[in-house]
């Protein structure tokens, strides 16, 4: 083999060992990444005192609690020892949490004003002095009865007596009408008598009349007449109360 055949081989060699190292991949290179900017928190301040109704509103303060919030912003006070003085505006009845203006605010209390019970009584007039049942100037010992306090068409007014009868005797027609014992009415006016006498005229006759209002049933006031007996017939107011 001549020289020339020996080169052109050798070159062939070389070209394609050549070639094969530059068809080499070159490995591949890692991605770099980069950590993307962290977003801007804002902190969102809590309107503390922002509240619909009342019921929204507690104290801001574990002790003596001087100011209010709304729950959402209450504070925690397990494990907190308070001293029992009154010193903060919302302690032993000075105020309570409240809902103005769409914020929670301490509501001062009111000075309570005792309510005024009007005192209400019954009182009762009767007439004659003495009263028999023979009598015609009158059907019995007539008792008016004077609601103090009261409306006496709104009460209902009982009558009582440990004897005789009560009659109703109006002027429109003067007629005499038995309405029992016990009777009740509205406070018109009543007369009582009796057809016999008691077993003992040792006892006094006692007419006892009670108001009560017709809607609660509360007592308006009560009263009687005393009636002491002269002889077996007839009967002597002894007092009114």
């Amino acid at each position: 083999m001549d020289k020339k055949t020996i080169m052109l081989i050798f070159l062939c060699i070389a070209a394609v060992f050549l070639a094969g190292c530059m068809s080499q991949t070159a490995p591949p290179v890692a991605p770099v990444t980069t950590a993307a900017p962290l977003a801007t928190v804002i902190a969102v301040p809590i309107d503390a005192q922002s509240c619909t109704t009342i019921a929204d509103c507690v104290p801001a303060q574990c002790c003596h609690p001087a100011s209010c919030v709304n729950k959402a912003s209450k504070p925690v006070c397990t494990d907190i020892m308070c001293t029992m003085s009154c010193e903060g505006s919302l302690e032993c009845g000075a105020g309570s949490c409240g809902c103005t203006n769409g914020r929670c605010s301490v509501i001062q209390a009111q000075p309570t004003t005792l309510s005024l019970v009007t005192k209400t009584s019954v009182t009762l007039t009767a007439s004659p002095q003495r009263y028999s049942p023979m009598m015609s100037s009158t059907p019995g010992v007539g008792i008016s009865v004077d609601a103090n306090g009261f409306d006496a068409a709104r009460s209902l007014f009982e009558w009582k007596a440990t004897h005789g009868n009560f009659l109703f005797w109006a002027p429109v027609n003067y007629t005499v009408n038995e309405v029992g014992n016990p009777v009740t009415n509205h406070g018109e006016k009543l007369y009582w008598s009796f057809t016999k006498k008691p077993a003992s005229t040792l006892e006094p006759v006692v007419i006892t009349v009670t108001a009560t209002d017709a809607a609660t049933g509360r007592m308006m006031g009560s009263s009687n007449v005393v009636l002491v007996w002269d002889g077996d017939n007839a009967v002597m107011l002894k007092d009114t109360k």
